[in-house]
């Protein structure tokens, strides 16, 4: 028989097994040494990072018998960490600029998590103390891009080490700085502090962008289904080996949130290019040759007509459900200042569509791929009124409050 009483007449054991993993009121040893924190969770980032952009050369390396150095798929993934910043790399004199957005996302998402650990390990509370955590963390950060500049160089490749320490920076800046706030608790009484109208404002905003990256997963599943016999049969033209197989798979997954951010552009109107003189838009597809490239086989190959025309459609909706999310916050408040919410918040996600349509392209290659992915203004101004107007109808859609 087990003594029902075998963690101790005190129950320590059950109260250690009951206790929440994270609970604020315990002493932590980060109260004393916040920066120590910060180091660690930018090195950590640093480190996770490299690790999973080194992981496909690596993979191909050892499938390919180990025989060149080692220090080829190290450097390799130090120029695809790169890349995932957005660094401009320079290959035998061609720049290299389109960065491999799923793994931005993962770092970014490495960053947000190792910031949260150090803000909850130094016991933050406070905007002085989630800045003694992320101020740190932000430069060690940055010391690590350019140390990986440094690292990238090779014969055929350079990078500048400055913009490299400067993107990473701006991206630490970012994830970190949300991950400190969140863990902090400091998010909502910093939104408590604004005004209602421009918390409406904001959270239209989110629902809008939303919606928009919603659209764009929506259109790249229906293409990746339509277009599967394509997307196989350029992958089998290229008759990779094992370790190549691996490598396209990992390729064509890296670049699947750029397709989102080029499909919402598509939905949105003004499409995106893949080359100088090419674009693929609702009112027409022009292409000519491209890379062999599965990826690139979800772009449709002649004009879509009616059917491209339909996509128009989901940001509209995403319109009409941001103006309704804006209208249950404002209909205490006059009609002008329902009009205010409205305009400030979809200036809010064509500002933020356009930054993610510029991160999503850029140059891919000489000649005709120096252009590739959305104009970004013209992705802003699209959102604007392709979303802003049916939210402005929504949102005043019912009686208000006198003037």
């Amino acid at each position: 028989m087990i003594d029902a009483g075998w963690g101790g007449e005190d129950g320590a054991v059950t109260e250690v097994w009951a206790r929440p993993l994270l609970r604020r009121d315990e002493v932590r040893w980060g109260s004393r040494v916040p920066w120590l924190a910060g180091l660690l969770a930018a090195g950590w980032s640093l480190v996770a990072g490299l690790a999973l952009a080194t992981l496909p050369g690596l993979v191909i390396w050892l499938g390919e018998g180990a025989e060149a150095s080692a220090e080829e798929p190290v450097r390799l993934g130090a120029t695809v960490w790169l890349a995932a910043h957005r660094v401009g790399l320079t290959l035998d004199g061609v720049l290299l600029q389109l960065p491999p957005g799923l793994l931005s996302v993962l770092i970014v998402l490495l960053l947000y998590r190792a910031a949260r650990w150090a803000a909850h390990s130094a016991g933050v509370e406070t905007p002085t103390e989630a800045l003694m955590v992320a101020a740190p963390a932000v430069a060690a950060y940055a010391v690590g891009g350019g140390a990986v500049a440094l690292l990238g160089i090779a014969d055929r490749v350079t990078v500048a080490v400055a913009p490299a320490a400067a993107w990473a920076s701006l991206l630490a800046t970012a994830a970190i700085g949300l991950g400190v706030l969140v863990e902090a608790e400091l998010v909502r009484p910093l939104m408590l502090r604004l005004p209602a109208w421009q918390r409406a404002a904001i959270r239209g905003s989110v629902v809008a962008i939303a919606g928009l990256l919603a659209t764009g997963a929506v259109l790249v599943a229906a293409s990746a289904v339509s277009h599967a016999d394509r997307v196989v049969a350029i992958g089998a033209n290229l008759d990779p080996d094992l370790p190549g197989t691996f490598g396209l798979a990992m390729l064509t997954a890296a670049v699947v949130p750029n397709l989102v951010v080029w499909a919402a552009s598509f939905a949105l109107g003004p499409g995106f290019a893949v080359g100088a003189g090419t674009s693929v838009a609702p009112s027409g597809v022009e292409l000519g040759l491209l890379p062999a490239l599965p990826a690139l086989g979800l772009l449709p190959a002649d004009d879509l007509g009616p059917i491209g025309w339909l996509t128009l459609a989901g940001p509209v909706i995403a319109g009409v459900v941001a103006g309704t999310v804006i209208r249950r916050r404002t209909l205490e408040m006059t009609m002008a200042r329902a009009a205010a919410c409205v305009s400030l918040s979809m200036a809010g996600a064509g500002f933020v569509m356009a930054v993610l349509a510029w991160l999503s392209g850029g140059s891919a290659g000489a000649d005709r791929l120096t252009v590739t992915g959305p104009v970004p203004w013209q992705v802003g101004v699209a959102t604007v009124v392709l979303v802003g107007l049916p939210a402005l109808a929504m949102t005043l859609a019912r009686p208000r409050a006198a003037a």
